[in-house]
C-alpha cells in the first residue's frame, strides 16, 4: 500500500464505484436489533420484519402497512408528518438487520418527501446501504450530498471496510481536508483497524503521530485501536511500549495486549500480564479468559492450568461456549484427554459445533484414532452438523489407523453434508485414502475438488508417490505446473521420493535442479535425505558420498542413513562402515549404524543402556475391524489356518517356474519365513473375497525377503504387487 504522505498528494476527486461487491463473506451483519432502540419503536420492528420478509407484497398488504407507519392510501406522506428521527431508527434497523430492499422503499419514501437534503437522513442511508452490501447505493448517496460532513465520510469508510475495499478507505481518508472535515476519534479507530487487517506498520506509525497532534490518544477507542494495530503487524515491542504509557486501561486495552503477547507465542509474559491485570482490579471477561487458557495450554504447565479451570469456575464461566471450548483445547494440548472429554460432558446441551470440533481434533492429535471416531459417530447419531472443521481432523484419523471402512463411511458423510467439493475437507481425503492404500479413490476425489490448490495438487502427488505409479507421479507434477501453480518444497518431495522409489534417477536428479534454479526452492535436510536415498537406492554409493560431502548444510544422521541402507543393499562394507562412523557420532542409539560399526562392543552397549528395538507388525483391516500381527504371532484365533495358509505359499513357490528368479527367498522355517506382512497377507488371502485387494500395512520398511515373497505370491494368485521391483 502507498504510504499516507504520498496518498496526500492525490487530488479531490467525486467518488464513484462501478464494480459490485462480491465477497459477501467480508459483510458484518448484526443478527438481532440493538437493544438500546426505544420500546415504542419495537412494533415497528416487527412490522418492518413481516413486511421485508413477504414473499409476495399485494396492494392490502402495502396499504396496510403504510397506513400503520403513517402514509395515506395513495403512498402520500406528508412532509410535516414525517419525523426524522424516526426514520432514522428505521434505517439503522435495516443495515442492522440487512433488510436491503425495505432500505430501498424507504429510501423511495425519503426521495419523495424531499428530506433527501437532510445530513442525518442521508448519513443514515449510507450506513444502511453499506451495512448491507450495497457500496455503490452508498457511494451514489455521498456524492448527491450537497455537504460532507465527518459523520458521512466516516459511515462511507467504515462501509468500504466491511466490504473489503481498503483502498478506497484510504482514499475517503485523504480527501478530508479537501471537504472541509477534521478527521474525529471514531476515524481514527475504523483507519487503524483497516491497518491492523492489511499489516500496514508504516501507514500505521502515520496514523499514530498524528492521533498524538491530534491530542486523541487519551482516548481509549483510539489507543485500544492502536494496541491492537501494533499486536496485528507484528510490532509487540512497540505495542508493549505503547501499553505501558496509556493514560487509562480498560479490560479491552489488557485483552488485546495479552492477545498480542499470545499470538506472538509469548505465553508467560501473556499469563504475568493477566495476573497483574487482576491486581490492578480489572476482571477477566470471557474473551480474555480463552486467551489466557490457551497461553496455559502451551505453557504446558498442569498446576497453572487447574488453578485457572478453577477460577473460570468460580466466575461461572466454565460451561460457556467460548470458554468450555477453550477448557477443551488446553487440555487436548496439555495431551490430558480424559479431562478434555470430562469438560465436553460437563457443557451438556450447551456444546456447539465448535466444542465438538475441539474434541474430535484433541483427541486426533494425541494419538487417540479410535476414539475421535466415536466421538464422530456420536455426532453422526444425533444428526449433529458438521463442517469442514469437523471432516478434516477426523479424516486424519481415518488416515492415521488408517482404516479404509472408516474412510469410506466418512466420505459418505461428507458428501450428504456437500462438503464433498469443498478444498480442505478434499485434501483430507486424498490423505485419508492415500494412507488407506486406494490412490483411485484419491483421484476420484480430486477431479471433484471444485477449485483445487497447492496443498490438494501436493496430495494427490503424494498418493501416487506412496503407492508405486513414478509415471502418474511426474505426470501430475509436470500438469501442476501447466496450471500455473508453483510447486512447494513438499511438491519436490512427494515427486524426488517417486523417482527414487521406482529407479528413474535421471529424472530425479532433473527436478532437483530445476528445484533449486528454476523454482527457487531451497532444498531442506528431507531433500538432501531423498536425494542420498535415489542414487544409493540405483548403485551409486560413490556419487551418494559425494553428494553427501557437497551438501551445503553439516549432513544429518537422517542424510546418512539412506546411505547406510544402500551400502547394505549393494555390499559395500567400505562405505558402510565410513556412514555408521557419521551417525553414530550423531545419534550414539542408531543400533543398526552401531551394528555395522563394531557388533560385539554395540550388544554390550545396548545391554547396558536398555536399548530396545521397535518390534516390526503388520496390519490388515478386514470386515471394518484391523487385525494386527508380529513376527511368529500365534495369537490370533486364526492362526493355524494363517500358518497353513503360508506353507501352501512356499510350497506352490518352490513347485513354479518363479522358483529360479527366487533364489534369495527364505523357504526354510527360520526366522524370516514368519515375518508380521507374510502373515497379515495369508490372514487376507483366506479372508477376503476373491478379486478384493490386500492391503497390509507396516510400521517399518519391507525387508527384501517379505518383498520377494509378496512379488512371487501375487504372481501365483493372478494378481499384481504395487511395489514393482522398488519399496
Amino acid at each position: 500500500m502507498a504510504s499516507i504522505s504520498k496518498i496526500c498528494l492525490y487530488k479531490p476527486f467525486s467518488l464513484s464505484f462501478s464494480g459490485s461487491v462480491k465477497d459477501q463473506t467480508l459483510l458484518q451483519r448484526c443478527n438481532f436489533p440493538a437493544t438500546c432502540i426505544l420500546r415504542e419503536q419495537v412494533p415497528l420492528k416487527n412490522e418492518c420484519r413481516v413486511f421485508a420478509r413477504m414473499p409476495e407484497r399485494t396492494g392490502t398488504g402495502v396499504s396496510a402497512y403504510l397506513r400503520e407507519t403513517g402514509t395515506g392510501e395513495n403512498g402520500d406522506y406528508a412532509r410535516n408528518d414525517l419525523d426524522i428521527s424516526h426514520l432514522i431508527s428505521v434505517l439503522k434497523f435495516c443495515g442492522g438487520e440487512g433488510c436491503l430492499e425495505f432500505g430501498r422503499t424507504y429510501h423511495g419514501l425519503i426521495a419523495k418527501t424531499g428530506l433527501d437534503g437532510d445530513e442525518f437522513v442521508n448519513t443514515s442511508l449510507i450506513d444502511m446501504y453499506a451495512k448491507c452490501g450495497d457500496i455503490d447505493s452508498a457511494v451514489m448517496v455521498f456524492n448527491q450530498m450537497p455537504r460532507l460532513d465527518v459523520a458521512s465520510c466516516n459511515c462511507l469508510i467504515s462501509g468500504y471496510a466491511n466490504c473489503g475495499l481498503f483502498e478506497e478507505a484510504f482514499r475517503v481518508f485523504m480527501n478530508y481536508e479537501s471537504w472541509g472535515n477534521r478527521p474525529n476519534s471514531y476515524t481514527y479507530s475504523s483507519m487503524l483497524a483497516i491497518c491492523g487487517i492489511l499489516s500496514a506498520i508504516e501507514e500505521g506509525k502515520q496514523l499514530h503521530a498524528q492521533v498524538v497532534k491530534m491530542q486523541y490518544l487519551s482516548e481509549t477507542a483510539v489507543s485500544n485501536a492502536l494496541l491492537t494495530m501494533y499486536c496485528k503487524c507484528e510490532a509487540m515491542a512497540d505495542a508493549e511500549s505503547l501499553f505501558e504509557r496509556l493514560p487509562q486501561r480498560n479490560i479491552v486495552s489488557w485483552t488485546a495486549i495479552i492477545n498480542g503477547l499470545y499470538q506472538h507465542e509469548g505465553f508467560e509474559k501473556a499469563m504475568r500480564l493477566f495476573c497483574l491485570m487482576r491486581e490492578s482490579g480489572i476482571e477477566p471477561n470471557e474473551y480474555t479468559f480463552t486467551i489466557a487458557l490457551a497461553s496455559c495450554g502451551n505453557m504446558k504447565n498442569i498446576d497453572y492450568c487447574r488453578l485457572l479451570h478453577a477460577l473460570v469456575i468460580k466466575k461461572g464461566m466454565a460451561l460457556g461456549e467460548f470458554v468450555g471450548t477453550a477448557l477443551i483445547d488446553m487440555y487436548s494440548e496439555l495431551r490430558e484427554t480424559d479431562d478434555a472429554e470430562k469438560q465436553f460432558k460437563e457443557m451438556g446441551n450447551l456444546t456447539s459445533k465448535v466444542s465438538r470440533n475441539a474434541l474430535i481434533k484433541g483427541l486426533v492429535q494425541n494419538g487417540k484414532a479410535n476414539e475421535a471416531l466415536d466421538a464422530f459417530s456420536e455426532l453422526v447419531r444425533k444428526d449433529a452438523a458438521c463442517d469442514e472443521f469437523t471432516f478434516s481432523p477426523i479424516l486424519r484419523a481415518c488416515a492415521s489407523l488408517p482404516s479404509f471402512m472408516s474412510c469410506q463411511q466418512i466420505h459418505a458423510q461428507v458428501v450428504k453434508a456437500n462438503f464433498d467439493k469443498n478444498t480442505h475437507v478434499g485434501s483430507s481425503l486424498i490423505e485419508a485414502y492415500t494412507r488407506c492404500g486406494s490412490v483411485e479413490d484419491a483421484e476420484k476425489v480430486f477431479s471433484r475438488i471444485s477449485a483445487p490448490d497447492v496443498v490438494s495438487w501436493n496430495s494427490v502427488i503424494k498418493a501416487y508417490s506412496q503407492n508405486g505409479n513414478p509415471r502418474r507421479d511426474i505426470s501430475l507434477f509436470r500438469r501442476m505446473i501447466m496450471k500455473g501453480f508453483r510447486p512447494t518444497g513438499s511438491t519436490f518431495l512427494a515427486v524426488l521420493s517417486a523417482c527414487s522409489h521406482s529407479g528413474k534417477t535421471q529424472d530425479g536428479l532433473e527436478i532437483f535442479q530445476s528445484m533449486i534454479n528454476e523454482f527457487g526452492v531451497s532444498p531442506e535436510e528431507a531433500h538432501y535425505s531423498c536425494m542420498v536415498d535415489l542414487l544409493g537406492r540405483s548403485g551409486q554409493i560413490e556419487k551418494a558420498l559425494d553428494f553427501i560431502n557437497n551438501t551445503p548444510i553439516k549432513p544429518t544422521a537422517s542424510i546418512w542413513r539412506p546411505l547406510l541402507a544402500a551400502c547394505r543393499c549393494h555390499n559395500n562394507l567400505r562405505i558402510a562402515e565410513f556412514a555408521a562412523k557419521h551417525i553414530l557420532a550423531i545419534d550414539p542409539n542408531d543400533t543398526e549404524a552401531g551394528l555395522l560399526e563394531n557388533a560385539e562392543n554395540q550388544r554390550e552397549l545396548m545391554k547396558l543402556k536398555q536399548i530396545t528395538k521397535e518390534p516390526g507388525c503388520s496390519w490388515i483391516e478386514v470386515n471394518n475391524k484391523i487385525h494386527k500381527f508380529f513376527s511368529r504371532d500365534r495369537t490370533h484365533p486364526e492362526s493355524e489356518k494363517i500358518y497353513d495358509k503360508l506353507k501352501q505359499i512356499m510350497m506352490l513357490i518352490k513347485g513354479t517356474a518363479y522358483s529360479t528368479n527366487a533364489d534369495s527367498l527364505q523357504v526354510k522355517e527360520d526366522f524370516c519365513l514368519y515375518h508380521s506382512e507374510k502373515l497379515a497377507v495369508c490372514f487376507g488371502l483366506i479372508s477376503l473375497a476373491a478379486g478384493k485387494p490386500v492391503r497390509i500395512f507396516k510400521n517399518l520398511r519391507v525387508c527384501t525377503d517379505c518383498h520377494m515373497f509378496m512379488k512371487f505370491a501375487s504372481m501365483i494368485t493372478d494378481s499384481s504387487c504395487s511395489w514393482g521391483d522398488y519399496w
